[in-house]
């Protein structure tokens, strides 16, 4: 049986992160007081049991990647939810009083409102601008090893939320979005109504595409 002691520790990014996007206040009761905390709703144990076995065999030099890829699978904007600390341990104790079912279903109930999506597509931008040190591996001197900003894969949820949206009909703006990343080396062009994101180098103003599609 998996041990919940190893779990990666929660990161302050995703907690700010889920914060904005749902608002700070407990998806179950709607308390804001005392400070909703950010509730997993697949634990550490259940995900780390499904992946086991799925990257040991992968040779020494890509171990950061399964160290990485185990990190997302818990701590990714999919699983989790603000909930007040009264909810989340009765969630997290496996009371009958909150399921799984009924956390997913409270947190769908909000991904159908603009004010959410408006911040979910606020949160995708900014994650294509770039965040530094965004991969979690470290050497041996706890020194990061990679640079990354930007993870495509991480962004499936929120795009697929956002995309969602549109064929609800809701009015989330214009749907062809253009993303540069902070460093001005690269740039995004976005369809939001297909969740598609392609890459292009160089900043957006040498673009002909980002042109056509300039406001």
């Amino acid at each position: 049986m998996a041990k919940d002691g190893d779990r990666p520790s929660n990161p302050d990014v995703l907690l700010r992160a889920v914060r904005k996007i749902f608002g700070e206040a407990c998806l179950a009761c709607g308390t804001t007081r005392p400070r909703p905390e950010m509730a997993h709703i697949r634990n550490w144990p259940t995900i780390r049991q499904a992946a086991e076995g799925k990257f040991e065999r992968l040779p020494d030099r890509f171990t950061h990647i399964a160290e990485q890829r185990r990190y997302s699978l818990v701590h990714h904007l999919g699983n989790v939810v603000p909930l007040c600390p009264n909810h989340h341990t009765l969630f997290d104790g496996n009371y009958p009083e909150l399921d799984e079912p009924e956390v997913r279903a409270l947190r769908d109930v909000a991904l159908r409102r603009p004010d959410v999506l408006a911040r979910v597509i606020e949160f995708i931008c900014g994650e294509l601008r770039g965040r530094p040190n965004r991969c979690v591996h470290k050497d041996a001197d706890g020194r990061r090893e990679h640079t990354r900003t930007t993870d495509l894969m991480a962004l499936a949820v929120p795009l697929s939320w956002v995309q969602n949206g549109f064929r609800l009909g809701l009015d989330l703006g214009d749907p062809q979005l253009v993303v540069d990343c902070s460093s001005g080396t690269q740039h995004y062009h976005v369809t939001l109504d297909q969740a598609v994101v392609d890459h292009c180098a160089g900043h957006s103003r040498q673009c002909v595409k980002a042109a056509a599609v300039a406001p």
